[in-house]
């Protein structure tokens, strides 16, 4: 068993909203069984024991084995599906790259929506990086791509800055965190920002900001098709002022999604990919806790 998957489990054995509803069953068990012998006086001996006694111990067992089984299949969990409002939110374990093409795919960019692939703007091994070198392969496409976006008249209206003196190189227009760019079945979001040593980061406030305002984008995008996206703040983005774990990105994801549905009511479906390593470090478990008690 890996640290990972024993963590899952201590999480699960401290948890007591876990052990109120594992415990269903073999509370109805027990109650069934106290019924049926305060009706009946069986004179019975089995394998030694008063039939009473051999009926209790056998329930004890069925529980044990029931609970420990219940543990597991939490602990083993890597995929679930909430209802949000009515609208669905699905996290699994998968390829962003391998998903329907009818689906809109999410991309994190920085605020400049950057397209120069060399590990130090954007690192080839990055989702970004791995997009623009499979879906722009040669200079003049970069090119075209980098006229689109600033072309984009949804974009326009999200300049925060134009003409930035940037030492590293890089665009010079700086868009809203959270702005979306269309590129065919993909939606390129601005999702964080650069500091003086080019390093991507974020602050929380700003996280949530960029997070809120990337929903509001999305509604009027998606045309009632799925979305799928990546954990989006995982990774290289750096958190300025606090240390968040890829659960806790995750349940704000969910979070500002819920608080988005506020004003915008009609149904989507979204489908967040986690990367298979970092699938031990989430608690399907507990996001499914999360549903119940309305986030």
């Amino acid at each position: 068993m890996n640290n990972k998957r024993f963590l899952k489990i201590k999480e699960l054995v401290v948890d007591m909203s876990f052990w109120k509803n594992v415990w269903t069953i073999p509370g109805l068990l027990f109650a069934a069984a106290t019924g049926f012998l305060s009706f009946f006086d069986i004179k019975l001996k089995i394998l030694g024991m008063d039939f009473n006694n051999f009926v209790f111990w056998i329930i004890v067992g069925l529980s044990f084995i029931y609970v420990v089984i219940q543990i597991i299949r939490s602990a083993s969990l890597d995929s679930l599906s909430l209802n949000l409002d009515g609208s669905t939110f699905e996290i699994t374990v998968g390829d962003i790259f391998k998903q329907d093409p009818d689906d809109y795919k999410v991309i994190a960019f920085n605020e400049y929506f950057d397209t120069i692939v060399d590990d130090n703007l954007i690192s080839k091994d990055s989702l970004n990086g791995k997009y623009l070198l499979e879906k722009y392969p040669k200079k003049r496409n970069i090119q075209k791509l980098n006229e689109k976006i600033l072309n984009d008249l949804r974009l326009k209206e999200n300049i925060k800055e134009k003409n930035a003196v940037r030492k590293f190189g890089g665009n010079t227009t700086r868009y809203e965190l959270g702005s979306v760019f269309r590129d065919d079945d993909y939606f390129l979001v601005a999702f964080s920002k650069f500091n003086e040593k080019n390093e991507a980061n974020l602050r929380l406030t700003e996280y949530a900001t960029c997070l809120l305002k990337f929903w509001i984008e999305v509604n009027t995008l998606y045309n009632r098709k799925t979305v799928v996206l990546p954990l989006l703040g995982s990774g290289i983005t750096r958190h300025t002022d606090f240390n968040a774990t890829n659960q806790e990105l995750l349940e704000v994801l969910i979070w500002t999604f819920k608080i988005s549905k506020v004003k915008f009511k009609e149904p989507s479906k979204i489908r967040v990919v986690i990367q298979d390593d970092q699938k031990g470090e989430i608690n399907f478990y507990k996001l499914k806790e999360l549903e119940k008690n309305g986030i």
